[in-house]
């Protein structure tokens, strides 16, 4: 996928490292030039510097192509307004972080938004999942509680122990997010072995929720 990512704070950061890890194409939007050069130096990536609420900016980055924008600055009003944008110039889906929970939804549809990041929920796998995986998540499940996300920790007599996430069966409309091993959260790829004594992060849409507890558990 080519994705645009509007905010190159920590948080646009990791997640531009994520999607890349996973061989997506990335291009990276912020106001700050030393944002920019650290990202393009670190990370090897196309960063450029301008006002995303501005068309230009936006074009200049490949809006009309991308597969999906992401707005993660601070600012909701901002955030908004690059959603607003991107949409009207192609972009097919638009991922905004909103700090506020009581947007209308329709409200929020108009704006072009496809997907709301919470700041409570903006980790970067967490992001990735929903960019990359529409069929888990949509704007449903932000706004009225249609998926949940599980922890599930994995003992000896678990089905999944000893897997690797590509053996794992997840029905449709749910996905393993991330690991918690020793304490720490670990972004699985196919080729991740599930081990006795770590946690799995899973996000899944309600009505799926009980099957995969039953292939997890």
């Amino acid at each position: 996928m080519y994705i645009i990512i509007v905010g190159g704070g920590d948080l646009g950061y990791y997640l531009t490292q994520l999607l890349i890890d996973e061989n997506h194409d990335v291009v990276v939007v912020d106001k700050d030039q030393k944002v920019c050069e650290r990202i393009s130096s670190e990370l090897d990536v196309v960063a450029t510097q301008g006002d995303a609420t501005e068309g230009k900016t936006l074009e200049k980055a490949g809006v009309r192509e991308c597969d999906a924008l992401v707005a993660i600055t601070r600012q909701d009003e901002t955030n908004m307004v690059v959603s607003l944008l991107a949409k009207e110039l192609g972009a097919k889906q638009v991922a905004a972080r909103l700090g506020k929970v009581e947007y209308d939804e329709n409200v929020l549809k108009k704006l072009g938004i496809d997907i709301v990041i919470h700041p409570e929920a903006a980790a970067a796998g967490y992001i990735a999942e929903l960019i990359t995986k529409p069929e888990v998540l949509d704007l449903a499940f932000i706004s009225r509680g249609a998926a949940e996300i599980m922890e599930i920790e994995v003992t000896e007599k678990s089905k999944i122990a000893g897997k690797k996430v590509k053996e794992i069966e997840n029905p449709s409309g749910s996905s393993i997010v991330a690991l918690y091993e020793d304490n720490n959260l670990v972004i699985p790829d196919p080729e991740s072995v599930i081990r006795v004594g770590s946690k799995v992060l899973i996000l899944a849409k309600r009505e799926v929720a009980d099957s995969v507890r039953k292939i997890i558990s």
